[in-house]
């Protein structure tokens, strides 16, 4: 079981993701914003922190590639999973500190191998 964080703005997406990552035995935290996100990352104890993060990439223009840059500064060692309908996301260096993307719509067997590829292993620095 991996502890996933699944950052979006759009309350349908965060439930589709929830029902189908606890489905396959995963344990989710929400957050609607990258605020919420840090937050929930900060106030979590070690044996709660999530282990890999999904972050919306079109979250208000406000937040978009900033919630990443704090997730990663705060966190470093967490993976964070950029998930959009955006094609070239991949590319484009606003988003260089992700640790993978993943396109909508989103194919689940890929997001499931995508977690455990990247929450297996030695702990990340």
């Amino acid at each position: 079981m991996t502890r996933v964080l699944i950052v979006d703005d759009s309350p349908s997406i965060r439930l589709l993701l929830v029902r189908r990552l606890e489905m396959a035995g995963h344990e989710t935290i929400e957050a609607s914003d990258g605020r919420r996100a840090l937050a929930a990352m900060d106030e979590a104890g070690d044996g709660e922190r999530p282990e890999i993060v999904l972050l919306d990439a079109m979250l208000p223009d406000a937040e978009r590639a900033g919630s990443l840059d704090a997730i990663k500064g705060a966190h470093p060692e967490v993976p964070v999973l950029i998930v959009s309908a955006v094609s070239g996301l991949a590319q484009d260096p606003e988003w260089g500190a992700a640790d993978g993307h993943l396109a909508k719509p989103i194919d689940f067997d890929d997001l499931l191998g995508r977690i455990e590829a990247l929450t297996s292993g030695p702990p990340r620095p």
